[in-house]
């Protein structure tokens, strides 16, 4: 039901943004009769870039749960329960928005997920049975431009933004119809990373890269995305990027020891609007 709901979403949000893009494209049109590109000589005084998502395919990964104990960590523990599998998004829905005044940019994104899995979890009694997976991962970062190299005649924009933030996680991993698995760890962490936008004519570029935790309560992370988009109009661009994390909690959480790891990763087509 889930599915149904989010692929009708979807898809309202993309006849929508269409409808718009063409109302937008002829606006430019009549507007710039000299040359339909010269509107993006002026794009940098729209300081606001949010981006919806409107196409999530096979969105997948891997996850390895090494184990938890009932007691705190101790030099002889053994785990208990062990597992491995493969990951598939069955919900998605992420936000994005930026905000770049002068030299400066500001962002804000993160989504929310529920994966479906072929997981094959069993613990020392030899029970079997399934889990659930939910998490939600937000990622506020402030950067700053150290470098830009533009030339207005051929429409052709490069800046490199390197950023520091700060990252929150949250997951929640459950047995289904039993109680054998409930945790929920939660934490914040500290990244730092790049952003290398490039702009020719109606097309972007951008590259985004990021590492966080760094072994600081033996949490770490990574993430890159790449993408590329179509600027319609000055409101509205259309853009295609692929998108992977990793994530990895080695530790207490609670009365128990945890070993966690994640990844995942896929394309994702997204709505774009300057504002």
């Amino acid at each position: 039901m889930i599915n149904g709901v989010l692929k009708r979403f979807f898809l309202l949000v993309l006849l929508i943004s269409i409808s718009l893009s063409n109302v937008s494209y002829g606006q430019d049109s009549l507007a710039t009769k000299a040359s339909k590109l010269e509107f993006l000589n002026d794009i940098d005084q729209r300081k606001w870039h949010a981006k919806v998502p409107v196409w999530v395919p096979g969105f997948r990964g891997s996850l390895a749960y090494g184990g938890i104990t009932q007691l705190p960590e101790s030099g002889d523990h053994n785990p208990i329960d062990r597992l491995n599998g493969e990951l598939g998004v069955t919900f998605y829905l992420i936000g994005d928005i930026s905000y770049a005044p002068k030299n400066w940019l500001f962002n804000v994104n993160g989504f929310h997920t529920t994966l479906a899995s072929n997981l094959s979890f069993e613990n020392v009694d030899k029970v079997q049975f399934s889990v659930d997976i939910e998490g939600t991962i937000v990622n506020g970062l402030a950067g700053y431009k150290v470098y830009e190299k533009s030339n207005k005649d051929s429409y052709f924009n490069f800046k490199i933004y390197p950023y520091i933030g700060l990252r929150y996680i949250n997951l929640d991993i459950y047995s289904q119809n039993t109680a054998f698995l409930n945790i929920r760890p939660d934490w914040f962490e500290p990244l730092v990373g790049f952003r290398v936008p490039i702009q020719y004519k109606r097309w972007f570029f951008a590259t985004k890269a990021d590492i966080g935790g760094f072994g600081i309560n033996n949490h770490m992370s990574w993430y890159v995305n790449g993408e590329a988009s179509y600027r319609f109009s000055k409101l509205f661009a259309m853009g295609l990027g692929y998108s992977a994390i990793d994530i990895n909690y080695d530790g207490k959480f609670e009365n128990n020891y945890l070993n966690l790891g994640i990844r995942l990763g896929g394309p994702v087509l997204n709505v774009e609007f300057h504002f």
